[in-house]
């Protein structure tokens, strides 16, 4: 008895349907509505679903816990925003800078802690992420400290106005080019060979090691890499935030925890789940916004009732209404 074909792979109509409603979503919603609070929304959500992103390449591929994400996002940011702000360099420019700065902190760091498994790891790069941030407050002559950095805009381009009260919406297709540019290469990396080391050390590292892989290498590639994007998202952060603080709510603990329940919501290796749990959480926040720091422990109970009840995250939880 022959078995019944396989469906087909590629654009099936329903594929093609769910494409065009995603792209209405993000590309012709925001500017069909053009407000100004709705755009922002947008951005945050966009931009919080791309770090949360980053932060599961390495944790739902390779298994690192990087508790000090915020402080290496503050490396990218503050790279570009001192260069402009002393030096002169331009922004778009300051975008790549402040991924090599990030990802050579992150170099330095996986070093010294990659060898390092769980918990201890965590605390490592807890350590190292508010380090920078304490250097930071505690260079107030040359940072602003906790007084505050005032950060140029991006420069016009192509007639683009990218200037403080110009149209919000350049802001929010810019970080969809850097952001689907930042989503491919994931994508891609983690559909290599060297993706596919990534997973077999996040299941059983000592296996891999058997097999002949160095754990450590492939571990600081990853770290290294999501560093890199860290630190470029970081410096676009910064100039379209326009100010810096080194508070722990802009680059401490809370903004690490709120990226981390993203991943997590989200779906734990899917890269895209994070995006989605972005643009709900994100809804979520706003609503409840008057609750202030209070809004960490809703957080901590959503992260605490995924991991008990829901292991996959809102990926898991698509597969299953299907």
């Amino acid at each position: 008895m022959r078995r019944p074909a396989a469906p087909a792979e590629g654009l099936t109509p329903l594929r093609l349907a769910k494409l065009a409603l995603l792209a209405f979503f993000l590309l012709g919603l925001p500017a069909l509505l053009d407000i100004p609070y709705v755009t922002s929304i947008y951005i945050s959500a966009l931009m919080f679903g791309i770090f949360g992103a980053i932060y599961d390449l390495m944790i739902g591929y390779a298994g690192l816990s990087n508790f000090g994400f915020a402080g290496f996002l503050a490396v990218g940011a503050y790279t570009s925003a001192l260069g402009a702000v002393h030096d002169g360099i331009s922004p778009w420019l300051g975008l790549l800078l402040g991924g090599l700065a990030a990802a050579l902190v992150g170099l330095v760091t996986g070093v010294i802690t990659l060898r390092l498994r769980g918990l201890y790891l965590g605390l490592i790069t807890w350590f190292v992420g508010e380090g920078i941030r304490f250097s930071i407050s505690n260079t107030p002559g040359y940072t602003r400290g906790v007084l505050g950095l005032s950060v140029p805009p991006f420069p016009d381009i192509l007639g683009i106005d990218f200037s403080r009260g110009g149209d919000a919406l350049a802001y929010y297709y810019l970080l969809i080019v850097l952001g689907a540019a930042i989503m491919a290469a994931m994508h891609l990396l983690v559909r290599s060979r060297i993706g596919l080391a990534f997973k077999a050390i996040r299941e059983d590292q000592l296996a891999t090691e058997s097999l002949g892989l160095s754990a450590t290498k492939y571990k600081l590639i990853n770290f290294v890499v999501a560093m890199f994007f860290t630190g470029v998202m970081g410096a676009f952060y910064a100039h379209y935030l326009g100010i810096l603080t080194p508070t722990p709510e802009e680059f401490g603990v809370p903004r690490t925890v709120e990226i981390l329940t993203l991943a997590y919501v989200g779906g734990r290796g899917t890269l895209w789940g994070s995006l989605f749990a972005a643009f709900l959480l994100i809804g979520f926040q706003e609503y409840f916004r008057g609750l202030g720091a209070y809004r960490l422990v809703l957080f901590g109970v959503l992260l605490i009732l995924v991991m008990l009840f829901a292991r996959k995250g809102l990926a898991g939880l698509k597969k299953f209404v299907w």
